[in-house]
């Protein structure tokens, strides 16, 4: 598999990104990081998509791994920033077809693109464990800590409503909730492709989602495309885990309302699917953008 690090001037600052296998051959697919804040370091077992024919196109969102921005810039933290970075990579490599892979934050991305720009050249979008508005993710997380010890659910509950809560308490709660939903650490395998793995921007993460992955509560608290998704015309692929805090509820709906897609619902699987069911996942994304 041929990689290579472009660097990608934008806003006076740079967009790092890595190239799998050669963009000349076959339609490249974009990949969109969770967060926000994130990084590309985890999802570098899908770069194996090289090696199916399928070139790719991974980068750090302005911000976020080694495409830095010193602190102190929140006007630069919202979707045109991120949308207009997306079609600076998209015209700076001189993409006339493209997919689009977006995983949680990245694919909340991904449809506020479907619907406000024109993304001429997209073919097929790929969302990983997203969501289509907060509303919907917050309604689920508070189900799913219904049955947490009484002192766990009331601090998670104060983090939503913005009151103080015991940060001791919260952390365990925080614990058994990322345990349960997100994936343990200990069940991520990474590819170095990458010397130093990047640490999440909080300052991008707190500010646009908030504390935790449980709730919205920063600048993204009322985004909502539900309304939109039967307008999108792309062929789409949704994934999730069984076991995800994107819940099976959340990604019917998306199925449900986005016309032409398909929901493989990934049985063995948390928040990361790419890392817990990597063989499958490829399998899966090779065929639908193959087909």
């Amino acid at each position: 598999m041929n990689k290579k690090v472009v660097n990608v001037p934008y806003l006076g600052y740079k967009t790092h990104c890595i190239i799998c296998g050669d963009l000349s051959k076959g339609t490249p697919l974009i990949l969109m990081h969770g967060g926000p804040g994130g990084c590309i370091e985890r999802y570098e077992v899908l770069s194996k998509l090289a090696d199916r024919g399928i070139p790719c196109i991974f980068y750090d969102q302005l911000g976020s791994g080694y495409s830095r921005v010193s602190k102190g810039h929140l006007e630069l933290w919202n979707y045109d920033t991120f949308m207009n970075e997306l079609e600076n990579i998209i015209k700076y490599f001189k993409l006339d077809k493209y997919h689009l892979l977006g995983h949680s934050w990245g694919g909340m991305l991904a449809l506020e693109y479907l619907a406000k720009r024109e993304h001429k050249g997209l073919d097929k979008v790929i969302l990983f464990s997203t969501l289509p508005s907060t509303r919907i993710w917050n309604e689920e997380h508070l189900k799913m800590i219904e049955s947490y010890p009484k002192e766990e659910k009331e601090s998670l509950i104060n983090e939503l409503n913005g009151k103080d809560f015991d940060k001791k308490i919260h952390k365990k709660a925080l614990k058994r909730f990322y345990d349960e939903h997100v994936g343990k650490k200990s069940d991520r395998k990474y590819i170095s492709l990458r010397k130093r793995f990047p640490k999440t921007n909080k300052e991008i993460y707190n500010y646009m989602w908030g504390p935790s992955e449980l709730f919205g509560t920063g600048s993204l608290k009322d985004w909502n495309r539900e309304d939109d998704l039967h307008l999108i015309k792309n062929k789409t692929l949704i994934l999730s885990g069984k076991y995800d805090e994107s819940t099976p509820r959340i990604n019917e709906l998306m199925n449900q309302k986005i016309p032409n897609s398909k929901w493989v619902l990934l049985e063995h699987s948390h928040h990361g699917g790419y890392n817990e069911e990597p063989d499958k996942v490829l399998d899966e994304i090779s065929k639908f953008l193959k087909d």
